[in-house]
């Protein structure tokens, strides 16, 4: 939970920003996004450990789908996450950011997964 300050009319109010729910399918884990937190960031640090490779939205290895609610999709490649991807409602969870309550769909790995080991399949 954070606190913002703001001054609409001259006065310190405190504000709770509690963030954005997300729910990870398959399994129906949920945690909390905090505000500008990625859904990779939040992921790992609720103890998910979903698929990633360079952290930096170009190697598309954490792309997942958004079956509910939006994102910001940051700083994604247009290379790991074409116009046809983002409309068809994935997100790479690296740079993808809520903006409201969010149900994505991502396969969870062994902590001993290594992108170097990947083959290329999804499966």
């Amino acid at each position: 939970m954070r606190m913002r300050k703001h001054c609409p009319t001259g006065v310190i109010a405190m504000q709770y920003d509690m963030g954005f729910s997300i729910k990870l399918q398959p399994g129906n884990h949920i945690f909390t996004a905090e505000a500008g937190e990625t859904i990779l960031e939040a992921a790992k640090k609720h103890g998910h450990n979903l698929p990633h490779g360079c952290a930096d939205g170009a190697c598309g290895l954490c792309k997942g789908n958004v079956l509910q609610g939006t994102v910001d999709h940051g700083k994604s490649t247009v290379i790991a996450l074409p116009a046809e991807d983002r409309a068809a409602g994935f997100a790479l969870f690296c740079c993808a950011i809520p903006k409201s309550d969010l149900v994505i769909e991502r396969r969870e790995i062994n902590s001993d997964w290594n992108m170097l080991d990947w083959d290329g399949s999804m499966e």
